[in-house]
């Protein structure tokens, strides 16, 4: 191999991260219950340190699913970008989400279109004995069994490549408020507040500004009335942001964030 093919060869591996050079991920299984019969062949994985205000400090999301997915979905703090797929018909299966520490607990949500004004449905496992018949999980890859015994509804294997969304900074006082983050937050906030959709729209996340272009004109005002000037407060002076590859959380006041993400290497409001 010559120099060149070789150079090009260590880029790539650089920007795909840790999973370029493994197989990829395969699930199988099925899911039955109130939202219909699953199934699922594709699997990929996200190891997050939790270091905003959180009493879990390791996760690990899985998601497996009948479609191949890239693995920016199962970022971000709460509803990875996953969860609104599934609200709008675009991919089925489960999300995993446990600590790798602690193999008698486990939360599972549906991937599957729910009903019109429901959420998308959630079920808790744990067992004293062990949900697992096998896990083992690295820096690389994530590899699990659910137990036959551990649930009715659901049954999966898997083998899933390990990505992650590493934490860049952790920023308070002045550079918490000077922060790119803060203030397209700050900046998507004020456009609420004057009533300036567009740039709501522009600053936001091409998820976020759908769902807000679908809310009732009462609702909207009733937020710019009520809420966008506590928000604003808050987002003038953060107590804490936490930077992350991809995305960013602007801690508000006491146990609340503010979300944002990185789209095509701009910051948004998600």
């Amino acid at each position: 191999m010559t120099a060149f093919r070789t150079a090009v060869l260590a880029l790539l591996l650089m920007i795909a991260g840790p999973a370029f050079a493994l197989d990829p991920g395969v699930a199988s299984g099925r899911y039955e219950g109130d939202e219909g019969k699953l199934s699922f062949s594709h699997a990929i994985a996200m190891a997050m340190d939790v270091v905003e205000d959180s009493p879990v400090k390791k996760q690990v999301r899985v998601v497996l699913s009948d479609v191949e997915l890239p693995a920016a979905v199962l970022t971000g703090r709460a509803f990875p970008p996953v969860w609104k797929m599934a609200r709008d018909g675009e991919v089925k299966g489960l999300l995993l989400e446990f600590d790798p520490t602690d193999p008698n607990s486990l939360q599972v949500t549906v991937l599957a279109r729910p009903e019109p004004g429901y959420s998308l449905a959630n079920v808790s496992l744990s067992n004293s004995a062990g949900l697992w018949a096998r896990l083992q999980v690295n820096a690389t890859r994530a590899d699990g069994e659910l137990k036959a015994e551990a649930s009715e509804n659901m049954s999966f294997t898997f083998s899933a490549p390990v990505f992650t969304d590493a934490v860049t900074a952790d920023l308070k006082g002045a550079a918490a408020a000077a922060a790119e983050p803060t203030r397209v937050l700050l900046a998507r906030a004020e456009a609420m507040a004057k009533g300036d959709m567009a740039t709501v729209a522009q600053l936001s996340t091409a998820a976020v500004a759908a769902d807000l272009a679908a809310m009732p004109p009462e609702a909207l005002k009733m937020a710019r009335a009520q809420l966008i000037p506590e928000l604003i407060r808050g987002l003038k002076a953060p107590s804490r942001v936490v930077v992350r590859e991809q995305t960013a959380a602007v801690m508000i006041g006491k146990g609340t964030w503010a979300n944002a993400r990185k789209v095509d290497g701009a910051w948004k409001a998600d």
